[in-house]
């Protein structure tokens, strides 16, 4: 079970010290039996790397380029993100893939050259309220996560399988993002059930390699943890809002604890 934390653009630098803090010294955070992940914006990566020295929680980039160096202004590559000690990136953010206009074959690229750098990666999918309406929101992710892996797809058999461990996947209704609002628990297990099985046909031939766990991201808060985070095809969360306190977030990973 994978419980990460993302803070977004948060905090600001006066409140950064107090919030790795409160982190650090929350025991259902440094002792949970999940694997604790936080991204962090790129101006603390010095600051995770002091706090999240120990094993207990893992760190990472909420973003990345596909180039070790170069004149990319603005840009850090997986090389300096890894330099620093972080383990994790996101890839495909609905935020950055909206507000940024990455594309799907871009956010591949990204995905590929983290993991030729030694990072992790969280590759996020998820619908729009209009395919939901509509109710294409399987197609929609169907074809968005191939999309994204298509460049991982594309490394030769050996590479796949030695680095398919190194993967998750984070559905995130992009609907659900940041409005309060949260997809019901059939809908939840229905889409997680439906990535899963696109992973296992995607990579059958890779078998009996374990396939990426899957996420579930959107509004989640203690009050609803347990009963999203009970469901079988569910192998964690991406947690935005409730992860700026430490207290909220810890809720969350005990919760987790709890269904292991």
């Amino acid at each position: 079970m994978i419980i990460a934390a993302n803070w977004k653009m948060n905090p600001l630098p006066l409140a950064a010290a107090s919030l790795f803090d409160d982190y650090c010294v929350e025991q259902r955070i440094m002792q949970a039996k999940s694997d604790v992940i936080c991204f962090v914006p790129s101006c603390y990566f010095a600051m995770a790397a002091q706090y999240f020295s120990s094993p207990a929680v893992e760190w990472g980039a909420q973003n990345s380029f596909p180039k070790q160096s170069g004149a990319y202004t603005g840009e850090l590559s997986a090389e300096m993100i890894k330099g620093f000690g972080g383990a994790w990136v996101l890839a495909g953010h609905s935020e950055r893939r909206n507000l940024c206009g990455e594309i799907d074959s871009f956010i591949g690229q990204k995905l590929v050259a983290s993991l030729k750098a030694g990072l992790k990666v969280i590759l996020c999918v998820g619908e729009e309220k209009q395919q939901r309406q509509t109710g294409g929101q399987n197609d929609y992710v169907h074809s968005q996560l191939l999309a994204g892996l298509a460049a991982f797809c594309r490394e030769p058999a050996e590479w796949q399988a030695r680095n398919l461990p190194h993967l998750a996947i984070a559905y995130e209704p992009v609907w659900a993002i940041g409005t309060g609002l949260v997809a019901e628990i059939y809908q939840i297990d229905d889409m997680h059930s439906h990535i899963h099985s696109i992973l296992s046909e995607q990579f059958s031939e890779l078998a009996p390699v374990q396939m990426p766990p899957v996420l579930y991201g959107g509004s989640v808060k203690k009050e609803n943890a347990t009963s999203i985070l009970g469901l079988e095809n569910v192998g964690g969360a991406l947690v935005g809002g409730a992860s700026l306190s430490a207290d909220g977030f810890a809720a969350i990973v005990s919760c987790a604890d709890k269904v292991i």
